[in-house]
């Protein structure tokens, strides 16, 4: 099998789940490359690339680089790979790989696939659990651009067509500050759902880490036939115990620090618990201005509570070491989380988690003695699964799928695409769900 991945943006970059998770995978598919007599390559798409691909050795396998301005589908002509798994880029490398005969599975890492927003959250900070359209989606986007939400009220009396027209004018003058953003909205959302309709149609399969994840593409008119759901794997390297004859003092949090992540929620509800005793280690960074202001204004609110402390973006290498006598992950995601492979590097050294029902976590947490599930935005509720935990500290016991039974699921998922099915429609294969 020749196999190409297509990593989700610089294949090297430590930032975001997505690129952890292509690492992850392209190196267990390395190790088995013998044993299932497997061609890899990986194509790493990133605006600061070059037009034409530049060609790079890793491990044995090729890494091209190149900008998804170039020429990819030329680039996919030189690979002639039997099967395209698309990480990145999805509606560019769907539709090149349509027009060349090429099968292409995109996996849904994130919400953005069908939400011009990003993040399947909307602006009353619920997850978004309506079919995506302009007339729903024009607030959302508007609530991310500075001053967005101001012109709403005029704006969603403003035709479709006209904001459209107005976008493509926009486009072809100077940028003019805050005008610029807020003329062309119309424009980005109309473009972004023509985008999810297109990959709809010519990506041959979709994998969907969660349930929650699936049924979104379902809500959003792709065919239940295309989508798999086959939840993430991990490099499990050792579990670790931790000693509960202590105080349980150490609570962590590993991610983005960002608004939908519901960072705020998670420090407001530590800052009411009087526990002198009680550390909240946050661990992560920042990737643009509005991620900064957002951290900025937490850090100045809670300037005075010093058992807050941020870690701020940690090398992978350290990050074991740095977790390792921490006892309690909180995730408080208010927004649609795929996956959550921080939940699992914590379940796997066993740590208790405390999460909210935000689609991925409920993938991995099953009960209370894996971890404790609360809803989304609400303070209270993870304030009062914080105390229950210090009350009743305990190991998790949940299972966790490591990356070498992942990647084996992936290698058997690419060779049920490219095995001819048999017409007989009592024997054809089922999607997994």
């Amino acid at each position: 099998m020749n196999l190409c991945i297509v990593s989700s943006g610089d294949f090297f970059s430590d930032y975001g789940g997505g690129q952890v998770y292509v690492r992850n995978i392209v190196k267990s598919f390395i190790e088995n490359q013998p044993e299932w007599n497997l061609q890899l390559s990986v194509i790493s798409c990133h605006p600061l690339f070059p037009l034409t691909a530049t060609q790079k050795d890793y491990s044995g396998i090729d890494i091209y680089e190149i900008n998804p301005k170039g020429d990819i589908e030329s680039l996919l002509s030189h690979i002639n790979p039997d099967i395209v798994h698309a990480n990145g880029e999805k509606p560019l490398l769907a539709k090149a790989c349509k027009r060349l005969g090429i099968p292409c599975v995109v996996t849904a890492h994130h919400g953005g696939i069908v939400c011009p927003a990003g993040t399947l959250l909307n602006t009353e900070d619920e997850i978004c659990r309506i079919t995506a359209d302009y007339s729903h989606c024009l607030k959302c986007y508007l609530r991310n651009t500075p001053t967005g939400l101001c012109w709403y009220p005029l704006l969603k009396h403003c035709s479709k067509d006209r904001m459209i027209n107005v976008g493509h004018w926009l486009k072809s003058k100077p940028f003019i500050p805050f005008l610029s953003p807020i003329g062309e909205t119309g424009l980005i959302v109309s473009e972004k759902l023509n985008e999810w309709k297109e990959l709809a149609i010519n990506a041959t399969h979709f994998i969907a880490p969660s349930d929650a994840i699936a049924e979104a593409l379902q809500r959003n008119g792709c065919s239940n036939e295309k989508i798999t759901v086959i939840p993430h794997g991990i490099p499990i390297h050792h579990k670790s115990y931790i000693e509960y004859h202590t105080p349980i003092t150490k609570f962590y949090y590993v991610g983005r620090i960002n608004h939908v992540k519901g960072i705020h929620v998670l420090l407001k509800a530590f800052s009411e618990i009087k526990n002198k005793d009680i550390e909240f280690h946050l661990i992560g960074g920042t990737a643009n201005n509005a991620e900064m202001r957002y951290m900025k204004r937490l850090q100045k609110k809670y300037y005075g509570d010093n058992r807050i402390i941020w870690h701020g973006k940690l090398p992978s290498e350290q990050m074991e070491d740095v977790i390792k006598d921490f006892h309690c992950l909180v995730h408080p995601a208010i927004y649609l989380e795929v996956f959550g492979l921080n939940i699992s590097e914590a379940l796997a050294q066993h740590k208790y988690v405390i999460a909210t029902h935000c689609g991925g976590p409920e993938m991995q947490i099953h009960n209370e003695n894996d971890g404790l599930l609360v809803e989304p935005n609400n303070v209270n509720a993870l304030k009062d699964a914080i105390l229950q935990y210090i009350l009743n500290p305990k190991q998790s016991d949940a299972s966790v799928i490591d990356i070498e039974t992942h990647v084996k699921q992936l290698y058997d998922f690419y060779c049920s695409i490219l095995t001819p099915k048999s017409t007989d429609s009592s024997q054809q294969a089922k999607p997994t769900r």
